[in-house]
């Protein structure tokens, strides 16, 4: 698709810096995590398998992106495995296959291709590929495609000498696929200085399911990353730059942002991008320009918060709201009262938010806090009104 032309008026004014939709791909749109970026790329370039655990929004596939784009520069073929809501064996294929349609260029592709072209089993890396043979092929036939696509980096290995990365994001999905993670641990162990793997998630219950416990084949199998928030003197760094780029300030603003937003990659970049729209060019934001800006992404996050909050069990939302409206604990027994909770529930359900979604973090000894500081201060301005027995609080 052809780029578009700019014209002359939008040339002559500031554009917006702060992108919050997608993973970002511009080196200038990202606040870097150099370190994080060293550390996994030494690993895939030694052969390592790694998993990196994060909540969603956090910043995993614009990192794992830079680890991509990392690894071609290393000379390492590459791909990019979108395993979110994967449902089959005959789907995890399509999404194996893609990712190598969309990453291999040139000379290497055609070489794929072409040896795609040899199983004869229809893969392919243009046109419908594999999807065209889903409803006819039977269960087992796709079991056996899948084993031949993991081996594709033995194949590019003995073909060119090149060693491969394969990324797979949003890994927990494949619980839900029988036998998947089976199925991927027998050939991907074979791989030994022949091919690297990142596994992404973003449920921390499940991650540890799919790789601590001790009945499940990817047991041990990779090197744990746990992504941490954005350093805030870094965040604040990077918005002051590029306020200063555009001929604005940050000001006053700048201290109350990146202290709420507490190195959340996402929601720095929304708060940002609406603390920018809320300053003139040649003028500087103040702290009622902050809380502008905060009411403005409140709003433009709203319904994602409400149907997150909607979709929690009765005794989770009884735990979100006593975390952000409470001091203390909600195992206090004075706090589990306020909202609702026999004591003794609490810890289960704590336990519950963090193993099944990324909605809070528990460190061990520590107290819980909510992950999303927007899902925080929706919370906190609903506050405990009207919250008796089995009430819900609806909006």
């Amino acid at each position: 698709m052809a780029r578009r032309q700019t014209t002359p008026a939008e040339r002559s004014r500031a554009l917006n810096p702060f992108r919050y939709r997608g993973p970002l791909k511009a080196s200038q749109d990202i606040i870097d995590r150099a370190a994080e970026r060293e550390q996994i790329l030494d690993l895939a370039q030694g052969g390592h398998s790694l998993r990196m655990i994060g909540p969603r929004r956090y910043g995993k596939t614009t990192l794992l992106t830079q680890l991509l784009r990392d690894a071609e520069k290393a000379d390492m073929a590459t791909a990019l495995v979108d395993l979110e809501d994967v449902l089959s064996i005959g789907d995890l294929v399509v999404r194996i296959e893609r990712a190598y349609a969309n990453s291999l260029k040139g000379r290497m592709r055609s070489a794929v291709e072409a040896l795609l072209n040899t199983w004869n089993v229809g893969l392919s890396l243009g046109g419908g590929g594999f999807t065209v043979r889903l409803s006819s092929n039977p269960p087992a036939t796709n079991d056996a495609v899948l084993l031949r696509l993991l081996e594709l980096p033995r194949e590019l290995h003995q073909r060119t000498g090149r060693q491969t990365l394969v990324v797979f994001d949003e890994v927990q999905d494949i619980l839900a696929v029988p036998g998947a993670d089976g199925k991927i641990r027998s050939v991907i162990q074979h791989h030994e200085d022949i091919a690297s793997y990142a596994f992404a998630g973003s449920a921390p219950g499940m991650m540890d399911q799919l790789f601590s416990d001790p009945r499940r084949p990817l047991l041990e199998q990779a090197v744990g990353l746990e992504l941490a928030p954005l350093p805030l003197d870094q965040a604040a760094a990077y918005i002051d730059r590029r306020f200063r780029a555009t001929k604005r300030r940050a000001g006053p603003a700048l201290q109350p942002l990146v202290e709420f937003t507490r190195g959340h990659p996402q929601r720095t970049m929304l708060l940002a991008h609406f603390l920018w729209k809320l300053t003139p060019e040649a003028s500087t934001a103040d702290e009622r320009t902050f809380l502008a800006a905060q009411n403005q992404a409140l709003g433009e996050a709203r319904g994602h918060l409400r149907a997150i909050f909607k979709a929690l069990k009765p005794n989770e939302k009884r735990v979100m709201l006593a975390l952000a409206n409470l001091p203390g604990s909600p195992r206090e027994a004075a706090n589990a009262a306020a909202v609702g909770l026999k004591a003794g529930s609490v810890a289960a359900t704590l336990e519950g938010l963090r193993a099944g979604a990324d909605l809070i973090d528990a460190p061990t000894g520590g107290r819980a806090v909510i992950t999303d500081p927007l899902f925080e201060l929706w919370l906190r301005r609903r506050g405990l009104t009207g919250l008796t027995g089995a009430t819900e609080l609806e909006d």
